[in-house]
């Protein structure tokens, strides 16, 4: 079930607001949250769901045995069957085809290719189940020993399938103790409705020109329309994200919960180390802290610094997907930030040159997102389009793309551009209490009409994937 979906807007949030808060304690409320969480998962993946309970279970035995006994080979247990059982659902079969090149070196026969589906979520909720247990492994007395309510924790439903990562000392006080309130579901209405128009007014417009410029022959368009595929999906992939951890968030604060914020404001980054404090907070904040600082983090020499760097880049690469390509662009990212620092580029005080490194940096991005989308061979061959180094573009072709884009794309990757940055926040403005009134009362309009136009285009039937749900 998607959240930018008629189903979950028109009827299953709203039964599950009405039910939480008729029911007035804490136990039973937080029994319907995980309920409905159960539920909402059941949906779309029914065969998984005893998995993901079953995953609950021994994280509770195993958090359990942790707290009485904080032994390094308990956590490293726990840790390595949760490890395993994404191993098998998400790598085994791309385990199994680099198997297969290296013993064809040897002439031995080649083992089974075994591909199971993947459960949706599987990595975001295997990751919460670690902080789990590192939390409760340093701290013991975090230990939940209500089953229920670290099945809550982990599975849900705002952030259960695509995130923002929730570590358990963040969050494990407002499981038993945390307060409702009017303006609380205020606004996390607001923060929803805001996600929702990023995800169905912008990341969908985007995916629908790059999705198609890339579903032709890449010998038959040029370098533009290379270029406007590589901008729409750099938007395609922020907006789309960033628009699913605004609901998320959102739906949490309705409930209470307060999540940390994922995104701030990525592509307005000064270098690659900036850009990385400010995408996937979540999933960056959770490598830096469990891995690596553990393996010394800056604390060593250059050049352990850099290994270190460049684990944390190849876990964060292979995290996103199965493939040579999400390795690469990990380990690029890696290279990119260890030249940086190394250099001091990150550290340019000339005003100019700031600046100048700052358009280089998102340039980078968006090459880097090419590779990402596309695999590891097309994403060179549209490098090489894209730097006017390709012998395969045509004339008749370089104008390909005017047949896949019209005006509204234009409009919306106008919208798209002004706000990936945050150029509003120097803007301070004292109003006096009439406008101020006024202001409230148009920002409340503009949000019902965004929401308005979002459910128009779902009801229409609308391009509506989501990028993150196959992680």
């Amino acid at each position: 079930m998607l959240f930018s979906s008629i189903t979950f807007i028109g009827f299953f949030l709203p039964i599950v607001i009405a039910l939480y808060f008729i029911v007035p304690q804490r136990t039973f409320r937080n029994a319907i949250l995980l309920i409905a969480s159960l539920l909402f998962y059941m949906w779309g993946e029914p065969r998984f769901v005893f998995l993901m309970v079953a995953s609950v279970l021994f994280n509770y035995a195993m958090g359990l045995l942790i707290a009485n006994r904080p032994q390094k080979k308990w956590l490293a247990l726990a840790v390595a069957v949760d490890i395993g059982i994404l191993f098998i659902f998400k790598y085994l079969g791309f385990s199994c085809i680099i198997l297969n090149h290296l013993i064809s070196f040897l002439h031995l026969n080649q083992v089974a290719v075994v591909n199971f589906a993947l459960p949706i979520g599987i990595s975001f909720y295997t990751f919460q189940q670690i902080t789990y247990l590192v939390d409760v492994y340093r701290n013991p007395q975090l230990v939940q020993r209500n089953v229920l309510n670290l099945g809550l924790y982990i599975v849900f439903f705002p952030q259960l399938i695509a995130g923002p990562i929730v570590r358990y000392h963040d969050i494990s006080q407002q499981i038993t103790d945390r307060r409702e309130s009017l303006d609380g579901v205020c606004q996390g209405f607001q923060r929803f409705i805001i996600g929702l128009a990023k995800k169905v007014l912008i990341a969908n417009n985007m995916a629908l020109v790059c999705d198609t410029i890339y579903a032709a022959d890449f010998m038959s368009y040029g370098a533009s329309a290379a270029w406007i595929a590589a901008i729409a999906y750099t938007l395609q992939i922020f907006y789309d994200f960033s628009g699913y951890s605004d609901m998320a968030i959102g739906l949490a604060k309705i409930f209470g919960f307060n999540l940390l914020e994922n995104f701030n404001y990525p592509y307005a980054a000064s270098s690659i180390t900036d850009f990385w404090r400010r995408w996937h907070i979540s999933l960056t904040s959770f490598f830096r802290d469990y891995v690596y600082i553990p393996l010394g983090g800056n604390r060593c020499s250059a050049r352990r610094t850099a290994l270190n760097r460049g684990a944390v880049f190849f876990l964060t690469g292979l995290w996103h997907g199965a493939a040579f390509n999400f390795i690469l662009w990990g380990l690029l990212h890696g290279a990119a930030m260890t030249i940086e620092r190394s250099l001091k580029l990150n550290e340019i005080r000339n005003f100019v040159g700031r600046q100048m490194y700052r358009i280089f940096t998102l340039l980078v991005i968006v090459m880097l997102w090419v590779l990402f989308r596309n695999g590891t061979i097309d994403g060179l061959h549209l490098w090489q389009k894209m730097l006017g180094f390709s012998g395969l573009q045509s004339g008749a072709g370089t104008n390909l793309w005017l047949f896949f884009v019209d005006c509204k794309f234009y409009i919306v990757l106008a919208v798209a551009l002004i706000f990936a940055f945050p150029w509003w926040r120097g803007i301070k403005l004292n109003l006096s209490p009439a406008l101020s009134g006024f202001a409230s009362a148009l920002k409340a309009a503009t949000l019902i009409f965004l929401l308005l136009l979002c459910l128009a285009n779902l009801a229409n039937g609308t391009y509506n994937p989501f990028i993150y749900f196959r992680f």
